[in-house]
């Protein structure tokens, strides 16, 4: 058996403890980014192989955390992917409201939100699409991370002139009370 074969089949080993010890599927990722990933956290611990790494988390629960950090990257900015936020805007809320009645609650979840960005994003277009008052009667956005700090730069919503450019001028505007 080759040394790679081997290697191989660990990391499928580890992965597979992931996914049922933490419930993590990560079989979607390319194979050769977790790896580097992983072999980055991995080195934090003075830990050269994937099965030693997996030995090491069923005895350092504690550790979960930086390797999910080290391999979930919170990519995220304002209106990513322009196209999609702009079919989003004009083809599904629309088609949404359209399904509600007049007053009903809007429940939105945002799903690996890193630090907040589309989730406000999307608070933006609804608020626009509906208007302010009607917004804040209405929606309710929850957004959920795995990462504790990006979850806390998510909540206190500070965010540097850089990050807002790719916010519409309009939008960057304090609304009227």
């Amino acid at each position: 058996m080759t040394e790679n074969n081997a290697d191989d089949r660990s990391l499928e080993a580890l992965l597979e403890y992931l996914k049922q010890s933490r419930g993590f599927d990560f079989t979607g990722y390319k194979r050769a980014s977790l790896k580097r990933r992983i072999r980055k956290q991995m080195q934090s611990c003075n830990i050269e192989n994937f099965s030693d790494y997996l030995d090491y988390l069923e005895v350092h629960p504690e550790e979960y955390l930086p390797l999910f950090n080290t391999i979930l990257i919170n990519v995220t900015a304002f209106f990513r992917d322009k196209k999609a936020w702009n079919y989003l805007e004009r083809q599904t809320i629309p088609h949404i409201l359209r399904e509600k009645s007049e007053n009903s609650p809007i429940r939105i979840w945002s799903a690996g939100c890193a630090s907040g960005e589309e989730a406000y994003t999307l608070a933006m277009i609804l608020a626009k699409t509906l208007g302010v008052e009607k917004f804040r009667d209405l929606v309710k956005i929850y957004a959920t991370d795995i990462d504790e700090e990006a979850l806390t730069e998510a909540r206190h919503a500070t965010y540097s002139i850089k990050d807002v450019q790719p916010i519409p001028e309009e939008m960057r505007e304090e609304p009227s009370q």
